[in-house]
């Protein structure tokens, strides 16, 4: 096993150096410029970083990293030569890497500014909802009456997507920001919500009845047993959550907003900019994996009594 993993890290360094040896020697299209292939090496540069720290970071997982990186150096190999130098696609709506990477460099700010601004209108909306839906659905699924009527209620109005909220969100609340921190609060409430109530509501309701029988008032109960109890299947729902709260705020953007990652896809859209509008594109998916990474990390900390079994 060991002996393996040194030739497929080979194999993604010989990628990258392949990527580099195109973007040099191969002629490309006249729209390409230096600094567009000085920041095509950055990216290379970058990436090669990122798979050495990753080989050193995670031991366990070398051979997941290195396949990851393999499909990543592909890709963008196959980019560079189908789309940069071969222009097979419309040069302005297919624009090569190098021209792409070249927007972050040029829009480094404007792109800074608009991921912040999202993600603290994210964090507002989404921490509202955790704070409201999880106690609200302990309490519930503790109560079979309540149960029984909020459950199917949640149940059917979760599906239904929070944008449609938005032409009278927009008009009703005073700002822009208001009316998006609404939007992904009333997305992300709802899974929350019904995780959290069918969560409490499987736990065996034999350990209920021990805990009742030790004396366990219902501070306690909550506390150390319908929390604990409920809280892979808070997770599940805190996900899908997180997921709405992505698609809620991108969309909010494009259509109403001044600033945020996508409204900068959309103005650059009008513009036929569509070196930007992928440029943003992957901005924001390279936000998403920061996010969820984070997501899963915080989740593998407060279920690692799973993993301990």
């Amino acid at each position: 096993m060991t002996e393996k993993i040194p030739r497929t890290a080979i194999t993604v360094y010989l990628l990258l150096a392949v990527a580099l040896a195109v973007q040099v020697l191969v002629p490309g299209s006249p729209r390409q410029a230096a600094s567009d292939a000085s920041a095509f090496f950055g990216v290379l540069v970058l990436l090669a970083v990122l798979f050495t720290a990753g080989l050193v970071g995670c031991k366990k997982n070398t051979r997941a990293v290195t396949d990851i990186f393999i499909v990543i150096a592909v890709i963008l190999l196959l980019w560079e030569v189908l789309l940069g130098k071969l222009s097979l696609l419309d040069p302005l709506l297919f624009p090569g890497p190098a021209q792409v990477f070249q927007v972050f460099v040029s829009d480094w700010q404007l792109m800074l500014y608009g991921a912040v601004g999202s993600l603290g209108i994210m964090v507002i909306g989404y921490g509202l909802a955790l704070a409201l839906a999880i106690p609200l659905g302990l309490y519930i699924g503790w109560r079979r009456r309540l149960f029984d009527v909020a459950y199917p209620i949640a149940k059917a109005v979760s599906p239904i997507p929070p944008t449609v909220y938005l032409p009278y969100a927009i008009v009703l609340l005073p700002t822009f920001a208001s009316a998006s921190v609404f939007l992904i609060f009333i997305g992300a409430f709802w899974p929350i919500l019904v995780g959290t109530i069918y969560g409490v509501f499987a736990v065996d309701h034999r350990i209920i009845n021990s805990a009742r029988t030790l004396g366990l008032s219902d501070y306690q109960m909550v506390r150390r047993i319908l929390l604990p109890g409920a809280m892979p299947s808070i997770f599940s729902g805190s996900m899908i959550s997180l997921i709405m709260a992505f698609i809620s705020i991108t969309v909010a953007e494009m259509i109403a907003a001044t600033s945020g990652l996508g409204w900068y896809i959309e103005y650059n859209h009008q513009f036929a900019n569509y070196d930007k509008v992928i440029a943003g594109m992957i901005l924001i998916g390279l936000v998403v994996i920061a996010v969820m990474f984070l997501f899963d990390r915080i989740q593998q900390y407060c279920l690692r009594w799973q993993q301990a079994e």
